[in-house]
């Protein structure tokens, strides 16, 4: 008889392919992380520097226009050259220290009372949404900006973003102005650079370091785990070695005691039978008639549970034999069953298997089921996979098998999906049951 334990891959070879896999994947997902922590920080940082420069710049600008614009305007707006000196000088100043490129005083008619660019002093403009934000609602605000507005049209200037606030001067006449000045935008890069140099790092180090730590325990416990799934296949397969064991040995007492027993029974039976005197009376013989037949269907039915409870011979040669013993089991209840099997592919013990449970468990629900008058088994493979048809002309799936708690069906699905195949149940277009399972030959 085939061995039919079927074929295991060893643990350790198994366990340290799987924590290799899950290791590579770790380092994998530590590198996207690395990627995904980066490109965040560094938005981040721009963001943040963006925010803390023009935040910075807009203080500035207002502590320019408290100091030294708001006491000098009054004289400025009076033609006072002196005061338009001195803010000219103090412009200057900043713009060696704090980058100041442009600056502008703007009233509530468009008009520019001063700017460090004298040809725009006295011209007007319509009045942008900026300056009349900052006039009628007292609002301070800063952003990147490049002079391109049409105020900005005599201001020579290069491609370079410029920082611009706009900031209210509120004079002692109570006249509100508005104060725009432009600057280049080195806060804005500072503080980017100050940030790439202390968040990104600090970021990418700290995963690196959660990583680092993690990875040694990960592994193990991956391990762990490797080695706790080949003990639990090392007792599988010893369970399942010993149930083949127990099944063949209580195949074989049947075979070798009860059985021989039986039939030995049944043949002194027969031979009790014709020797019979003439003018025995018949009752007597036909009551040693009945008994054979009983004895006759007891021996059958033996042979048909050491079947189920050890099947002859599942290697790929041996599945013919074991399906047109499944076929006998439905011949002997009186049913005409059509049998073809035609596999052209090494199958393994696992589908050899698999086919025939499948086999038997639809077999079983045809003899208790069904109510049928034909049955038809089909096992076909290809190089691709292999189909297990069995069908009958019975009542049809809704007595058959429709049960949701059908338990014998969701075990054949449950083998045929741990194989990567699928087994459904449908009606016959001519009445009664199909059941069809597919399973994937692997090469």
């Amino acid at each position: 008889m085939a061995d039919r334990e079927g074929t295991v891959p060893a643990p350790e070879q198994g366990g340290s392919r799987t924590v290799r896999h899950a290791v590579i994947a770790m380092i994998v997902i530590g590198l996207g992380a690395f990627t995904v922590v980066g490109a965040g920080t560094v938005l981040a940082a721009e963001s943040i520097a963006k925010r803390t420069a023009l935040a910075e710049a807009a203080r500035s600008a207002q502590l320019m226009g408290n100091v030294i614009f708001k006491p000098a305007m009054p004289g400025v707006m009076r033609g006072d050259s002196v005061a338009q000196a001195r803010l000219d000088e103090a412009v200057r100043a900043r713009e060696s220290w704090a980058g100041v490129v442009r600056v502008k005083v703007w009233n509530r008619q468009g008009e520019v009372l001063y700017s460090n660019e004298h040809r725009a002093i006295g011209m007007s403009f319509p009045l942008n949404d900026d300056v009349r934000k900052t006039i009628d609602q007292q609002a301070s605000w800063a952003d990147l900006s490049d002079l391109s507005d049409e105020e900005n049209i005599t201001e020579p200037h290069g491609d370079s973003r410029l920082v611009e606030v706009y900031v209210p001067l509120d004079l002692a006449s109570g006249e509100r102005l508005a104060l725009e000045v432009y600057s280049t935008d080195d806060r804005v890069a500072t503080a980017r650079s100050e940030l790439m140099r202390t968040l990104v790092p600090f970021s990418v180090l700290a995963l690196l370091l959660l990583l680092v730590t993690q990875l040694p325990v990960s592994v193990q416990l991956l391990r762990r785990v490797s080695q706790a799934d080949a003990e639990r296949s090392r007792l599988l397969r010893n369970a399942l070695t010993a149930s083949e064991r127990e099944r063949r040995a209580i195949a074989r007492d049947l075979h070798d005691g009860v059985v021989q027993d039986l039939a030995g029974a049944g043949y002194a039976l027969a031979a009790v039978r014709a020797d019979l005197p003439p003018g025995t009376p018949e009752p007597a013989g036909g009551m040693l008639d009945r008994v054979s037949e009983v004895l006759r269907g007891a021996v059958g039915s033996l042979r048909t549970l050491m079947v189920d409870i050890y099947p002859p011979d599942l290697t790929e040669d041996g599945l013919p034999q074991a399906v047109e013993l499944l076929a006998e089991r439905l011949r002997r209840e009186g049913l005409a069953v059509t049998t073809t099997v035609d596999v052209r592919a090494a199958l393994g013990p696992d589908l050899t298997a698999a086919a025939y449970r499948c086999t038997r468990e639809c077999v079983t629900n045809i003899v208790k089921h069904a109510e049928a008058e034909h049955a038809w088994i089909d096992v076909t493979g290809g190089p691709d996979r292999l189909l297990v048809v069995v069908a009958d002309d019975g009542k049809g799936p809704g007595t058959a098998l429709g049960t949701t708690g059908h338990l014998g069906l969701q075990l054949i699905r449950d083998t045929a999906s741990e194989l990567g195949g699928e087994v459904t149940v449908a009606e016959r277009a001519d009445g009664g049951t199909e059941v069809r399972a597919v399973l994937p030959v692997r090469r």
